[in-house]
């Protein structure tokens, strides 16, 4: 289902219609106040069928589509679909607020603490959340192997402790190394074997920019590892959960 029919639309919409009608006679300006007065936040407005509105909202990192009439009396909260049942709200969503926030994403992800892996003048730069028991993480790595060191990509890990029990330790041995890449192929190379055992020190010193990497991952929403951001072949942001498949991995790598 569209993102943009999430459930709050549906708890919403009644008495978001009755009250848009109700007050009417201040124009579309006062539709709008209803839901900002719901704590949804106006993100963006655009030109929609017929004369129409559209508005794209923020309802607690989920976007909500609303559109109202022409004459600015009437507005629903949903998707709007043409006589062939293509959603022409799901493109206006991507556009105005996907790609917008996976945009101000990726400038937080520059500032993280990641560990460079692959050449740093190689052309294509992919962000990814990883932990250091990930399986999925694991093959990710691996698959991505023949391009990092061919140096066309650079991989930037932003490590996370959110696993497994010592997945913390293990992170912040790994962050905290004197060659942080180092010991980060030294899990990957030991992984089938229980991965790289934790130091106490250096887990110490490393932990409070794993729980910084963890703070970030839960804000923005990346609720699995590998957590991917990328840039297709027009430099949009896009963020992918999980281990891709082959020809989303192959987007991802040669878009």
């Amino acid at each position: 289902m569209d993102k943009s029919i999430s459930g709050l639309s549906a708890l919403i919409s009644a008495a978001f219609l009755f009250s848009a009608t109700a007050h009417a006679s201040g124009g579309h300006s006062e539709i709008i106040k209803q839901v900002t007065d719901r704590s949804l936040k106006v993100v963006s407005s655009f030109k929609a069928v017929d004369g129409m509105t559209g508005y794209v909202l923020d309802s607690k990192g989920s976007p909500v589509t609303i559109y109202v009439t022409r004459d600015g009396e009437h507005a629903f909260v949903g998707t709007l679909i043409d006589k062939n049942g293509a959603n022409l709200s799901a493109p206006k969503v991507q556009e105005l607020f996907i790609n917008a926030q996976n945009k101000q994403a990726w400038s937080r992800l520059e500032e993280s603490h990641w560990i460079q892996d692959g050449d740093p003048n190689a052309e294509i730069l992919v962000y990814a959340f990883v932990d250091p028991n990930c399986p999925y993480c694991h093959r990710f790595r691996t698959a991505a192997a023949p391009w990092i060191n061919a140096g066309k990509v650079q991989i930037r890990h932003i490590v996370v402790g959110v696993l497994a029990r010592d997945s913390v330790a293990k992170a912040s041995t790994i962050l905290a190394s004197k060659k942080p890449h180092g010991a980060l192929i030294r899990n990957f190379e030991t992984f089938r074997s229980g991965g790289i055992v934790p130091v106490h020190d250096a887990s110490e010193r490393g932990k409070s920019g794993v729980e910084a990497n963890n703070r970030l991952m839960s804000e923005l929403g990346v609720s699995a590892t590998p957590g991917i951001y990328y840039k297709d072949g027009n430099g949009n942001v896009k963020m992918r959960l999980g281990l891709p498949p082959e020809s989303e991995f192959q987007q991802i790598m040669n878009p």
